[in-house]
């Protein structure tokens, strides 16, 4: 995703999370306990897990806001807090930069 999309992606990340509270009703009646994604207004992907769901979930913008029906107040997310400059180029999602140095290690066997 270029700098360009990133506000672009925020606003619809909101704008699905705002969504899915709306039809969070029916969600509860249709899939209570599983992991819903919501992209543009509709269920993008449904499953038993988060992690089998997030390639469908992000196929069509590189982002979807995804909860656990029922489950929401026990979720919990954590994020890193640390900075990297990213690589723009990787789609759907920039991957960050990072330096490395590689030094020669001589080992001895005995």
């Amino acid at each position: 995703m270029n700098n360009d999309k990133i506000p672009m992606a925020h606003a619809g990340f909101e704008a699905d999370k705002e969504s899915y509270w709306k039809m969070r009703p029916d969600l509860l009646m249709k899939y209570p306990g599983k992991w819903v994604a919501v992209h543009k207004g509709r269920v993008v992907a449904v499953g038993d897990d988060v992690v089998s769901i997030v390639g469908e979930a992000t196929h069509e913008d590189g982002y979807a806001y995804t909860n656990k029906v029922g489950d929401e107040e026990k979720i919990i997310v954590r994020k890193r807090r640390r900075k990297f400059s990213y690589d723009k180029s990787y789609a759907p999602t920039a991957l960050p930069r990072i330096s490395v140095k590689f030094s020669k290690r001589q080992t001895i066997f005995h």
